[in-house]
């Protein structure tokens, strides 16, 4: 019998960009696809400004949504310009623009949960010294993707700031202390890898970022997380963030005179269909999902949720309330 090897196929089906170009994926699920590198030097790279559709059809008609780049899927793609990654898309792999030389456009969604280390690596983008702040930090769509090593001191992330690449504070050695604002949805893998001086983390935020792995790898033995008062308790029974020194910042719980009290009384959260009830006893709260994004503000009453998961219900001087819907 002769014995023919084929070479396997490096994705599920091709189809268009919104831009026209041609792109390939692999499905991920059964109604969820990712963007692949099908072998460039087979197939014509992508030129110009790149749209990602948010969802795609294959041959068959069937329906995805596309919810992820893939690591080094768009690798050395020298003639393209510029990216535009839609909602729905979270995580991009680590390379997946690397060698992107003439890329010097990048739009990112707001619901990225996950940034592959060096992701843009090599592109004109990041090589603009003009994009990164005063203090040596480079900001994409509201995510941290990269800061440079000689930082030192303090560093106070912007506010308004999503999250942190894989990676991106990687080898900074002289940070002493780095201020992370409410808006910090998560924070990536080995993101503070090797900052062997960084002693202090100050939280803004009562519900913590979804933390990556291996975060402060190789870092100092004495880091301390400092998280507002009555939070501790929330950012222990948060995934990776139980094996860190975790301390509150209370002001010394001294109430200034004439300002009342903060209000501890209960509240009492029901899952009913299409969202929650609060029983918010006269308070203000937050609900948030699991990535710590803002989802609805209420003061009492039902609460649509967007989805099924975990969100987190809370306000200034209480304790979060974790509710699995």
């Amino acid at each position: 019998m002769l014995l023919v090897a084929t070479a396997a196929r490096a994705f599920d089906f091709e189809a268009p960009a919104v831009t026209g170009q041609t792109l390939y994926f692999t499905a991920t699920g059964a109604t969820e696809v990712k963007v692949v590198n099908p072998g460039w030097g087979s197939k014509p790279m992508p030129a110009g400004l790149l749209s990602i559709p948010a969802s795609v059809s294959d041959a068959s008609g069937n329906s995805y949504r596309v919810t992820a780049i893939d690591a080094r899927a768009f690798l050395s793609c020298t003639t393209l310009t510029g990216v535009v990654v839609p909602e729905g898309v979270t995580t991009i792999g680590q390379l997946a623009f690397g060698g992107c030389s003439a890329l010097d456009s990048i739009v990112l969604p707001t619901t990225l949960s996950q940034i592959g280390a060096q992701a843009f690596n090599g592109c004109a983008y990041t090589q603009d010294e003009g994009r990164w702040s005063d203090d040596g930090v480079l900001y994409v769509s509201g995510f941290v993707i990269s800061a440079k090593q000689d930082v030192t001191g303090t560093l106070a992330i912007a506010d308004g700031t999503i999250g942190t690449a894989n990676g991106a504070f990687f080898n900074c050695q002289s940070v002493a202390k780095v201020v992370v604002p409410t808006s910090m949805a998560m924070i990536g893998d080995i993101a503070f890898q090797n900052c062997t001086a960084l002693d202090t983390m100050v939280m803004n935020g009562s519900i913590p970022p979804a933390l990556g792995f291996n975060a402060f790898l190789n870092g100092s033995d004495n880091l301390t997380i400092v998280v507002p008062c009555h939070s501790v308790e929330t950012y222990a029974h948060s995934a990776y963030w139980s094996d860190l020194a975790l301390t509150e910042d209370c002001g010394g719980d001294i109430e200034p005179e004439g300002i009342e009290p903060v209000d501890l009384s209960p509240v009492a959260v029901t899952v009913v269909g299409g969202g929650l009830y609060i029983d918010a006893a006269g308070r203000t709260l937050t609900v948030c999902d699991a990535m710590g994004r803002r989802v609805a503000e209420s003061h009492g009453g039902f609460v649509a949720l967007p989805a099924h998961g975990i969100y987190m219900v809370g306000a200034p001087g209480m304790k979060a309330i974790k509710i699995v819907y």
